[in-house]
């Protein structure tokens, strides 16, 4: 019995630690696979990121084109709108200045007419 002792002591050492061993590989496997995977996982998500980033961006690219084409249209409709507003002007110029030149003559046929009579109606003296 006392050969059998120690001989259990060792097969009971040996065991445990094989147990250990084996648990302790197990560990690390679980620990290496979920690294991996939660690299895996943060790879998705970046890439999803980079993605919802990509589309925000060009979204924005998009926005950013139609408020020019807005602004474009807006200008070219306020030059539009200012180059009527300024014919129309220029044409009430016009009809003021022609009715002005049609008074002018009317005014002009008058005094002469009235330059007429008062030299028909007044003697002329001589010279």
């Amino acid at each position: 019995m006392r050969v059998g002792v120690p001989i259990f002591l060792f097969l009971a050492a040996a065991g445990f630690h094989t147990a250990l061993t084996a648990s302790l590989e197990s560990a690390e496997k679980e620990d290496t696979f979920g690294e991996e995977v939660g690299l895996e996982q943060l790879s998705d998500l970046q890439k999803r990121d980079q993605e919802e980033f990509e589309a925000a961006q060009m979204s924005e690219a998009v926005q950013d084109e139609n408020t020019e084409e807005e602004n474009d249209t807006q200008e070219e409709d306020m030059n539009r709108d200012g180059n009527v507003e300024a014919d129309q002007h220029e044409s009430e110029s016009d009809e003021d200045v022609d009715g002005m030149r049609q008074k002018r003559e009317q005014l002009e046929a008058n005094v002469e007419e009235a330059d007429e009579t008062t030299n028909l109606g007044s003697p002329r003296l001589p010279g």
